[in-house]
């Protein structure tokens, strides 16, 4: 398929498709026209030209997979609920619906605003599947827009950006796209957005933009980012009222689907949701039962789903799941989960659960024997696995689910048969219960396995295990189904050895699949995460063709510790020692205690100076009282608040560094007995937040450090200054909870104070002047241009935006207010630190010596 709009660069007709065409011409004549009308319930269908941004979302998949999707309705409710950007959003079109769309010449679109999608200011895919890769390149075909980022160059194409799990590793889509963004999106979108409106009201070129988009944290851009860190938000403090999008067209999932928790703190060494989502995060559970109650009002649905990555792990399950549940059963709709943890399974829960429609029960142990579970760091016994089951037949299920995994690291035919052996000894405790007096059961237990194939993914401890062969993987499924095919009640699933090999190939991938994953699209590879359509031997007669064998590529290649990684460009907070001490410790089958329980030093909360945020709230202060206790006892025990400490730094404490400021900070709270919080890592530290480093020879009278505390306690100031140097005195104290913004976060304003040797003129060229003369003369210059030192050399900076006020004092000195956040929203926001008063002292008199002190910070309101 072609288009002969790929060799037009010039922007698409800014008007929608042609209704009457597409109603006469296209629909007619395709499976499930309602997937492409945008028909759902609760859309918000804004006008499209009264938007100052635009973005479509793309979702590489069918239409029934992509409409459940609950990443996509958060992304999308987010930016409608902002009053000057829109987002519509488009699916993949099966087969008959692209060959009748470039058939009539008609270029895919928003659902909503039936707008190309080449009309649209950004255009942005949600990476859920390695799979879904070709897919992509049949969306950019059918919207008319060229695959290469390079070939998008010239022209007014929408700006692509991507994210989702996988832009853990976007090397294999780096060529395609214009930016990938890492970790949660809600507060980037909106960010990419307001620069989008601001670069489209200064009439800024595709290019142009993209540059301001550089300043945005949390992206990822091919070739010109170093090093780029995800972004996390605080789930407990959004308030975002989630579209319901009820589709006319039956979907995987109907049902309401409600964010409980984000993360997960469990370690399992394979799981890469795990790692890429950390720190932890949860919901109120007054907040979940309000928006369940909420969705299934406005959705009418009579099914709701909690959402997590380990939802048995929320720190309050059984009281969330009886809540919660109990409140829909009012309404007349059930409570399901995806799967329950075998050692915090409750029967109790198990029938609120299911009180309204009671389904199979399902569990995930992974592995079969418990020196596997080590190795995958699963922490389950078989006892806690048979416990779990035989209680739950005793209540009345008769049937579970199982999930196993093989081909783990280690693995070795013990650990299959462990598999078969759990399931015959489930059912024999069963047999046994059944047998006991007084028992009436009527069933035996059904047991349905499933078996998938250990994929190696990025940013997990597993990233360097090689994968089996595929061989191998066929050789140990068929030693399972011969060691199965006695066992009466046992049905067992097997995911085809080849797509796994293939999601390994394309997560582990580097940029030189971009190659593949073309050439794969033009022979045939599309929407191939479908069972019924995928065609997996064009993918490996792509790889094969383009010289790369799929077992080199999975097995020998990247499996060294030491060996640099293509996704080592996208950090997701993980400490990479840590990392490889955790695949050292599976291969010797050593667990690791999991972070709900103490602290595993991983990285991610030194990282983003944070903590897991469970649903505890601060306690009330109490008084300090004076305690000599070691670090060991505070670590791995997280905040609970903070106390902000106003603090000067004063005459012999002007010669010390700030690092030496910053020990002698940190010995203080030490030898003061207050209870910090320490950070993670190999080398834990104190958790404190300082406003910035201030100068070596430059007092302050005022700068601020954040201390977080594990014991919510008074009298902290009075404590501190008993041990701090002369010069040195903590002026206030506020104490805030633990989501609070850090102080640096807060900075509006810095004054300095300087203080001039000699007389009351200033030399300014040949001519001297007084010093008020020379304030007014450099105040109402329109520009005032310095070289403002970077890592490389000093680029220029006009420091007018960021110069508040200049005042004088009396006859020698002057005070130097900066902003750090100029008004102008499109002027980026400075630390405090890189505004210089020496640029302006040395503008107003370039030969005085000139002695400063920082005299105030200020903060914005709470």
């Amino acid at each position: 398929m072609s288009y002969a709009a790929f060799a037009t660069k010039n922007k698409m007709n800014q008007q929608p498709v042609n209704m009457v065409k597409l109603e006469r011409d296209v629909l007619p004549h395709v499976f499930k026209p309602g997937r492409y009308m945008g028909l759902e319930q609760g859309a918000y269908n804004k006008p499209f030209h009264k938007a100052k941004a635009t973005l479509a979302f793309a979702f590489p998949d069918l239409y029934e997979i992509g409409i459940s999707n609950y990443g996509i309705k958060l992304m999308y409710s987010v930016v409608n609920q902002h009053p000057d950007y829109l987002c519509d959003r488009v699916y993949a079109a099966a087969q008959d619906m692209r060959d009748k769309l470039a058939e009539t010449n008609i270029p895919l679109y928003g659902v909503e605003s039936k707008m190309p999608l080449a009309a649209f200011d950004i255009l942005a895919f949600s990476l859920q599947y390695e799979l879904n890769y070709t897919t992509i390149l049949g969306v950019l075909e059918t919207a008319q827009i060229p695959f290469r980022a390079a070939d998008r160059e010239d022209g007014d194409y929408p700006i692509l950006i991507a994210g989702g799990p996988g832009s853990g590793n976007p090397m294999s889509l780096a060529p395609f796209f214009d930016a990938f963004i890492l970790g949660d999106g809600e507060e980037v979108l909106i960010e990419i957005l307001d620069v989008i409106s601001a670069a489209k009201e200064e009439g800024l070129n595709r290019q142009e933009t993209l540059d301001k988009l550089r300043d945005v944290e949390g992206m990822y851009f091919p070739g010109q980012t170093e090093v780029a860190y995800k972004r996390i938000v605080e789930i407990a403090e959004q308030d975002v009222d989630i579209a319901p999008l009820v589709p006319a067209v039956a979907s995987v999932f109907d049902r309401v689907v409600v964010e409980a928790r984000r993360g997960c703190d469990r370690m399992c060494r394979f799981c890469q949701p795990c790692f890429m989502n950390l720190p932890t995060r949860e919901q109120s559970i007054e907040t979940i039962k309000k928006n369940a109650l909420q969705e299934l009002e406005k959705t009418g649905y009579e099914e709701c789903s909690l959402l997590s990555l380990s939802i048995a792990d929320y720190s309050h399950f059984k009281p969330l799941i009886m809540d919660v549940s109990e409140s829909l059963k009012e309404r007349g709709a059930s409570l399901s989960l995806s799967s329950q943890r075998a050692d915090r399974f409750s029967v109790e829960v198990a029938e609120a659960v299911q009180s309204v429609k009671k389904s199979t029960l399902t569990f995930a142990p992974e592995a079969g024997t418990p020196r596997m579970r080590d190795v995958i760091n699963k922490n389950l016994s078989d006892e806690e696995i048979l416990n779990a089951v035989t209680s739950a037949y005793k209540a009345g299920w008769n049937k579970v689910k199982l999930y196993f995994m093989i081909g783990l690291p280690t693995e070795t035919t013990a650990d299959l048969d462990g598999i078969v052996d759990i399931v015959k000894r489930m059912q024999a405790a069963c047999r046994e219960i059944k047998r006991e007096a007084g028992k009436s059961m009527k069933n035996h237990l059904d047991v349905n396995v499933t078996i998938s194939n250990f994929v190696p993914k990025p940013h997990t401890p597993f990233q360097w295990h090689p994968q089996d062969s595929m061989p191998m993987l066929r050789e140990k499924i068929d030693y399972l189904k011969t060691q199965f095919k006695p066992i009466r009640g046992a049905k067992i699933n097997f995911t085809d050895p080849e797509i796994s090999k293939l999601e390994a190939v394309i997560s582990k991938g580097g940029p030189e699949l971009a190659e593949v994953l073309e050439k794969a699209y033009h022979d045939g590879a599309y929407l191939d995460a479908w069972d019924d359509i995928s065609n997996f031997q064009v993918w490996f007669k792509a790889l094969h063709a383009l010289g790369y064998d799929e077992e080199v590529y999975t097995r020998e290649r990247l499996t060294e510790l030491e060996e640099a990684l293509p996704w080592d460009l996208v950090h997701m907070g993980l400490d990479k020692d840590w990392l490889k001490e955790e695949y050292r410790r599976s291969v010797v089958a050593t667990s690791t205690t999991p972070c709900f329980e103490t602290c595993s030093t991983c990285g991610v909360c030194a990282t983003y100076s944070t903590w897991p945020s469970f649903i505890e709230t601060p306690s009330k202060p109490k008084t300090l009282k004076i305690v000599q206790e070691t670090r060991a006892e505070h670590l791995g025990k997280p905040p609970v608040g903070k106390v902000r400490l106003q603090v000067e730094k004063r005459e012999g404490l002007r010669f010390i560094s700030h690092l030496d400021w910053l020990r002698i900070i940190h010995r203080a709270l030490k030898r003061a007995g207050v209870p910090v919080a320490y950070s993670q890592g190999f080398s834990p530290k104190p958790r404190t937040t300082f406003t910035s480093a201030l100068p070596l020879f430059m007092e302050s009278r005022s700068e601020y450090i954040d201390v977080d505390l594990i014991d919510m306690v008074d009298g902290v100031k009075d404590a501190l200054n008993k041990y701090l140097p002369k010069g040195g005195k903590v002026l206030s104290e506020t104490y805030l909870d633990t989501q609070a913004p850090r102080v640096n976060k807060k900075i509006t304003h810095v004054v300095y104070t300087a203080q001039r040797t000699g007389g009351g003129t200033c030399q300014n060229g040949e001519k001297p002047v007084k010093i008020e003369e020379a304030i007014r003369s450099f105040v109402n210059a329109s520009e005032i241009w310095v070289d403002a030192p970077t890592k490389n050399e000093p680029q220029p900076l006009d420091l007018k935006p960021y110069l508040y006020d200049v005042s004088k004092l009396n006859s020698h000195s002057v005070q130097i207010t900066f902003t750090v956040r100029p008004e102008n929203p499109e002027i980026p926001a400075k630390d405090l630190g890189s505004l210089k008063p020496d640029w302006v002292l040395s503008k107003l008199d370039s030969t005085a010596a000139w002695r400063v002190e920082r005299s105030d910070i200020q903060l914005k309101a709470d």
